[in-house]
């Protein structure tokens, strides 16, 4: 596929500003060494690990050239050569570093579902060892069901209840650190919330599931 002069510089000016944000995720990342994990996140992540082992991404369709590397102005055919040329790891989601996804860290805003699902466990588990080093908000708002939550749909029941704990980690950690939860659902705790929410505001039922899940693992709250 031959690129137009144009369509080359505009090639050039998305490698230009994708390096420098690796070059800026890679000077901050020995800031945010893995954590230790206590037994509980050590579980969580083994079980993360294990439902989504052996996922993979179609070649050719979006995967993380989005977030603060996506540049609207973009033609499409650049968009496909970049997708057509990517060599990010598409069979080996714990291959993608910590630096791409902190790159991209809006990425998942773009993503079709393949993509999203498949990398959505590589920012989770990002999440569990590096909790300061992602960005959160583009990570969980994601997951809510009036965002791309419906991707999370065609997940098994396994990786929904991995990724369901993960975010009551988040949940906890919010309210630990800031005194309050973010009032992000799942698709399918939405569901129950308009089934069971009655007047229940959806931040006071997130707050809800967090108490449940605190009280369910002995955590602070």
């Amino acid at each position: 596929m031959e690129l137009t002069a144009q369509e080359q510089a505009d090639l050039a000016a998305h490698e230009k500003i994708l390096a420098e944000l690796l070059r800026t995720a890679d000077e901050f990342l020995p800031q945010h060494p893995e954590q230790e994990l206590c037994p509980r996140q050590a579980a969580l992540l083994e079980r993360l690990e294990a439902a989504f082992a052996g996922l993979s991404c179609p070649a050719g369709i979006n995967l993380l050239s989005g977030g603060l590397a996506e540049d609207d102005w973009r033609a499409p055919r650049v968009v496909e050569y970049i997708n057509a040329t990517d060599e990010t790891p598409r069979h080996d989601w714990k291959a993608l570093t910590p630096q791409m996804l902190r790159a991209c860290e809006d990425s998942l805003f773009f993503l079709e579902a393949p993509a999203f699902c498949y990398v959505l466990p590589a920012y989770l588990r990002q999440y569990l060892l590096r909790p300061d080093f992602m960005c959160v908000d583009s990570i969980f708002h994601c997951m809510d069901y009036a965002c791309k939550g419906h991707h999370l749909l065609s997940l098994s029941s396994e990786q929904k209840a991995a990724v369901q704990d993960v975010l009551n980690e988040f949940r906890c950690r919010e309210q630990q650190i800031n005194g309050d939860v973010e009032e992000t659902l799942l698709p399918w705790e939405y569901e129950h919330y308009r089934q069971e929410g009655g007047d229940t505001s959806p931040w006071t039922f997130a707050g809800n599931q967090t108490l449940e899940y605190a009280g369910r693992h002995g955590i602070p709250y």
